[in-house]
């Protein structure tokens, strides 16, 4: 609820831009967050699972434009998003942004030896931003939003280590997505996700990883 006794997740966006919201930098969605990051403890250790925050109608056209180059894309609602965390509020309770119309695009799920290789990179982007790290980084579930800046790095970083099978490689990557500027890690996440780029991730793998025997 809000303040003033509204029902937050009945609301439109537009009128659940009040004053006292957590603004996550200037975006075309009026400071709204744009990625979200979940962790998920498991049996094996934690894993996390990026996705991009986007209006139904962007998510759908991302999914059909990439489907016609024979790609693929999950595209799920906030509430799916979390169904598997105990425990934690929902982003509507939380942070007071309205969900209603808005999807997460799956920028790639990690299993735990993949987390604790970007440990240092996701902290780094979690600690420029509203969230608190420790949701993220400590035992338990939990799930922090993030701005398109910082998204964007993790999202670079999260589909290159991916496929990775090497931890000395995916350190050498994780080193590299870090000392990128924000200008390289839109260029190379722009590159990665296009259509008509299907060797933007191994060209990144490459540039990252490949002086190692």
């Amino acid at each position: 609820m809000s303040a003033d006794g509204t029902d937050i997740r009945s609301r439109s966006p537009g009128e659940a831009e009040r004053d006292n919201l957590v603004r996550y930098e200037s975006s075309l969605y009026g400071g709204r967050p744009t990625f979200m990051l979940v962790r998920r403890e498991t049996d094996g250790g934690a894993e996390w699972t990026l996705d991009e925050l986007l209006p139904t109608e962007q998510a759908e056209a991302r999914r059909d434009r990439l489907e016609r180059g024979g790609r693929s894309l999950c595209i799920r609602s906030i509430e799916d998003l979390l169904e598997r965390l105990h425990g934690v509020d929902t982003p509507a309770e939380y942070e007071g942004w309205a969900w209603s119309g808005w999807m997460g695009a799956k920028v790639a799920r990690l299993d735990p030896t993949r987390v604790r290789a970007l440990q240092d990179v996701v902290r780094t982007a979690v600690e420029g931003t509203p969230a608190d790290p420790d949701e993220v980084l400590r035992g338990g579930d939990g799930f922090v939003f993030l701005p398109e800046s910082a998204g964007i790095r993790l999202a670079v970083a999260f589909r290159g280590v991916k496929p990775l099978q090497r931890v000395d490689r995916m350190r050498s990557l994780a080193r590299g997505v870090a000392r990128m500027s924000d200008e390289e890690c839109y260029y190379w996440h722009a590159k990665c996700r296009s259509p008509s780029s299907p060797n933007g991730e191994k060209a990144l793998r490459v540039l990252l990883t490949d002086h190692i025997e």
